[in-house]
């Protein structure tokens, strides 16, 4: 271990860089590949009612 990876402030600072490289590298994959759903979305709501529901 370097002596600069020594002091804790810089240890969490690399952390946390890498867990953003990691999730920048992440995204962009995901933006690449695109949704994998494809399915139209309808177009309406579904709702439910209660018939016999006493008020």
């Amino acid at each position: 271990m370097t002596a600069a990876l020594s002091r804790p402030g810089v240890r969490v600072a690399a952390f946390a860089a890498g867990l953003a490289a990691v999730f920048g590298l992440l995204f962009g994959i995901g933006r690449a590949v695109g949704p994998w759903d494809t399915d139209p979305a309808p177009s309406h709501g579904h709702s439910e009612t209660h018939e016999g529901m006493m008020s």
